[in-house]
């Protein structure tokens, strides 16, 4: 019966144990990428005045690596048309390897989402084309929703829908993304509203029913 209770024992140690290194395996496989358009600076040390080795370019791909350090939580001041005051953007302090160098960076600027691609002069690809490039469309749904007024809504297989409505010379945008996190949507906006100077009314909402709704409009 000992014996019995012993291997049981033996057994569940185990289980726990490649549980807790399969999460670990989790946290430091996952990819993300930099969604700052000025870089993420990699610093020598979990802290913003330690050394910084080397900025990151935006859409740059990190890999977390293991580290045995404490984390360290901190929140940023974000600036987003979307908001008349600063965002506090929520991150910590991860381990990461860029170039062969090992250092930190402050994750509230990375997700695993694709970045938005630019092109040589620094305009950056609607949110469709991005969608399409990269999750491709379900179905596309049209209708009048009043005189005068044409609407077309697009579905994508990740769940995300971009509906845009024309009227009297004006355009109303909104776009919902699934599975996505409010701070992950800030960093969306900033990007693709980079060069929208006609862009009015922006806002980024999270939604009841999950997701998070990004609109805007803007006129002829």
């Amino acid at each position: 019966m000992k014996k019995l209770i012993a291997i049981t024992i033996a057994f569940v140690l185990s289980v726990t144990i490649t549980i807790k290194a399969g999460a670990q395996a989790n946290t430091t496989s996952k990819s993300l990428k930099v969604w700052l358009l000025a870089g993420v600076n990699l610093k020598n040390s979990a802290d913003d005045k330690s050394q910084t080795i080397a900025t990151i370019p935006y859409g740059t791909i990190v890999k977390p690596v293991k580290s045995e350090g404490e984390v360290k939580a901190l929140t940023v001041d974000f600036n987003t048309a979307a908001l008349k005051e600063p965002y506090r953007l929520s991150g910590k302090w991860i381990k990461v390897e860029f170039k062969g160098k090992p250092g930190y960076l402050f994750d509230g600027y990375l997700s695993v989402m694709p970045a938005l691609e630019m092109d040589d002069h620094g305009f950056v690809e609607t949110e469709d084309a991005y969608l399409k490039r990269n999750y491709g469309v379900l179905k596309i749904a049209k209708r009048i929703p009043k005189k005068g007024a044409k609407e077309t809504s697009i579905y994508y297989k990740n769940g995300a829908v971009t509906t845009e409505t024309y009227f009297d010379g004006c355009a109303d945008h909104k776009l919902l993304l699934k599975n996505i996190s409010l701070d992950e949507a800030m960093l969306f906006e900033k990007i693709l509203h980079k060069n929208a100077d006609a862009a009015q009314n922006i806002k980024v909402e999270k939604q009841q029913a999950g997701g998070v709704k990004i609109s805007s409009y803007d006129c002829d």
